[in-house]
Formats: C-alpha cells, sequence, structure tokens
C-alpha cells in the first residue's frame, strides 16, 4: 500500500477528549483514539514554556500541528503521536488547571482554538523510524529509543527485550546477582536496551555487532530471521561466569560498583570478544578476566585507566582487541600499563607471524600436492 497523509482539523478540546493521555498519568485511558508513540520522549517542557503555549493560544497565535502514524492495536484503531508530544500534553495540562487557573473566558478561547492533526498512514516500521528522526531532527534521538521503535516487529530487539525483563530469561538470576534487577528499570533513553542489544547481536552475530549503535545494527534489527536462544544464553553465560568465578575470590555488594559492570564499553565488550574469539579456550578466558577482576576489587590496579574506551557506544573489533590484548599483558608482566602504540605495535608484530605461518602452511600444502601428483604420474 501506497503512504498517504491526511489532515484533521480540529480543536484543542476535542484533541484533549480524544487524547489518552501518557502512560504513567492517572487519567489515562488505553481505549481513547490518540496516544503518545512509545519512541516519543518524555514530558520534558518547564512550566515557563506551559505559560508560553497558553499565552499563544489566548492570543490566537498559530500552534503547529499534532503528527501521528496510524496504527490498529487489538483491533482497535490508534494515531499514535510522533511529533508533539509536549504540545498534546500540555494542552492537557492547560485545560486541567496544572499550568494556572483560567477565567471562563479563557477557557472557552482554549477550548475553540484551531488545531491540525496530521495522520500518516501505511508506514512500516522502518519507515516510521526514519520519519520519527527527521521530524525530531533538533532533539537527538538515542540508539535506545531507536531500539524501543522496533520492539514490535524486530525477533531481536525482542530477545534483548527479554534479556532485560523476563521474569523467566534463563540468566535471570546471574543478570541480577551481577549486575542489577534489569526489570523494568530503564530510562526515558532506554540505555539498558541499546546495552542488551550490543551483548545479544554479539553472542548471536560476531564481535563486529558488540555496539550500541543503531546504524550499524539496523540490519539485523530488520532481519526477520528466528533467534536461536540457545546460543545467546549459551555465550553470554560464558561471559556472566566470569563474575561469578571473580565473586568466588572476592565477592562484591556495592551496588553501583556492581551497576558499573553492566556497560559493554567497560569490560563486558571485551569479555565477549575474547569468548567469540576463543570458543575452544574458554577457560583461559575466564581464568584471565576472573584474575583481573579480582585484582580491580581489590584496588591493585587503577580500572579507570586499563577499561576506559572512548566513544564506546560505536565500540570497534580492533578497540575491544586492544583492551584484551592490554589486560593480558598487565596479567602476564605485572607492568605499568602499556600505552595504545605499544599495543598496536604488538598486534602488528602478531598478525605479520600469523601470516609467515599462514604462507608456510600453505607452501607446505603445495609441496605435498606436488607429491602426490608425482606418485600418481
Amino acid at each position: 500500500m501506497s503512504l498517504s497523509t491526511e489532515t484533521i482539523q480540529t480543536t484543542v478540546s476535542q484533541l484533549n477528549r480524544d487524547f489518552a493521555g501518557r502512560h504513567d498519568s492517572a487519567d489515562y485511558k488505553k481505549d481513547n483514539l490518540i496516544h503518545i508513540h512509545r519512541r516519543n520522549r518524555a514530558f520534558v517542557w518547564t512550566k515557563e514554556m506551559q505559560i508560553k503555549m497558553l499565552d499563544s493560544i489566548l492570543k490566537c497565535y498559530y500552534v503547529p500541528p499534532i503528527i501521528c502514524v496510524h496504527q490498529v492495536i487489538e483491533g482497535k484503531e490508534r494515531r499514535e503521536v510522533m511529533e508533539g508530544g509536549n504540545r498534546i500534553t500540555t494542552f492537557r495540562r492547560i485545560l486541567t488547571g496544572k499550568v494556572r487557573p483560567l477565567t471562563a473566558e479563557e477557557r472557552a478561547i482554549v477550548e475553540a482554538h484551531p488545531i491540525a492533526l496530521v495522520v500518516l498512514r501505511n508506514l512500516t516500521s522502518a519507515e516510521q523510524r526514519e520519519m520519527f528522526r527527521r521530524l525530531n531532527k533538533s532533539v537527538k534521538v538515542s540508539d535506545g529509543q531507536l531500539y524501543a521503535m522496533s520492539e514490535d516487529d524486530s525477533p531481536l530487539v525482542k530477545e534483548a527485550m527479554a534479556f532485560l525483563n523476563d521474569d523467566d530469561y534463563p540468566l535471570r538470576e546471574l543478570i541480577t546477582t551481577h549486575f542489577f534487577d534489569t526489570r523494568g528499570k530503564d530510562n526515558d533513553g532506554k540505555v539498558n536496551l541499546a546495552n542488551a542489544m550490543a551483548l545479544v547481536s554479539g553472542a548471536l552475530n560476531g564481535v563486529e555487532y558488540i555496539t550500541k549503535s543503531f546504524e550499524r545494527q539496523e540490519d539485523m534489527v530488520n532481519s526477520q530471521a528466528p533467534i536461536d536462544r540457545s546460543k545467546v544464553v549459551t555465550v553470554l553465560r560464558s561471559v556472566l561466569d566470569i563474575f561469578t568465578r571473580a565473586s568466588a575470590k572476592m565477592p562484591l555488594t556495592h551496588k553501583n560498583k556492581l551497576k558499573g559492570q553492566w556497560s559493554v564499553g567497560h569490560w563486558m565488550g571485551a569479555m565477549l570478544y575474547d569468548v567469540l574469539k576463543s570458543p575452544d579456550d574458554l577457560e583461559s578466558v575466564q581464568a584471565k578476566w576472573a584474575k583481573y577482576i579480582v585484582r580491580v576489587r581489590k584496588e591493585k590496579v587503577s580500572d579507570k585507566s586499563m577499561c576506559n574506551i572512548e566513544g564506546a557506544k560505536n565500540l570497534r573489533e580492533k578497540s575491544l582487541k586492544l583492551l584484551s590484548l592490554k589486560v593480558y599483558l598487565y596479567l602476564r608482566d605485572g607492568a605499568p600499563l602499556a600505552s595504545k602504540e605499544e599495543l598496536e605495535k604488538y598486534i602488528e608484530e602478531e598478525d605479520e607471524e600469523e601470516e609467515e605461518e599462514e604462507e608456510e602452511e600453505e607452501e607446505e600444502t603445495e609441496e605435498e600436492t606436488e607429491d602426490d601428483s608425482e606418485e600418481e604420474d
């Protein structure tokens, strides 16, 4: 079906009657026609901004339209606000006297004030995300919010949401024990969802997807391929078991420090990188990281200088490899922390050695092939 746009001329009064309210408000009515879209921001207008909106209405100034997408939820039509969530919420607050008391004359002016409702129809989820970004180009939209937009139609996002919120998710006890109870604990920017996406997608799709960046995950978000939960659980359990090993030697009970372990840009990303890169050597990987965590907890090493990755949202394989190597060399040598330049040189030397070994193996294979050919002759 082709996209279509319908512009409906209405009034503040009628718009308010159709508005369901915000999900967290006491007057929320789920059966009403107009709802705040889940990707829209929380209500952030200050009292001064609300007063100015009231002043504009009383002076009959132009007020921008409310832009919605048409949805059908459980067989019922909905118009979900993509742009104008703060305005429509302020209309409700003005009419309920939460901005300031209105005189009878002022109420009549507010209720009759004309407002346009723009309804966009037949948008796919991807088109809704793009439309939201364009409509809100002056407002930073977080990666977590972009993931939340696909909760209904992306198997990968659904799995990340289950990882965060399902009571019976196989890793629930480990998540709560080593970090915090993530169930229903995300903020408006959906930072926990972005972190969960990096872990779940990395476990499923490889080290290039250990990232919070929606742009880099978008193809995976749009994929309708079924999710192999057993793979997610197996890989991430191998990572979480590192914390179990560390806690057996040096328990951690400080809530903020436990929560600080959660970020994929801190330890988790590099741990997951190591687990994925060395599936046949998990014992060494887990022992390495558990030993490091214990040293951090005993304050034997400055973790901030060791594991501080700039731009953690856009983690790359190279930065994860550098961090993994940094920890390895520190534990092996007990020496001062290696600089980035020293680490890169070390990696270059390793790569050169690997290339030489591969060339030798190729030469041996060619020689064996030649010998076999001579025998056949």
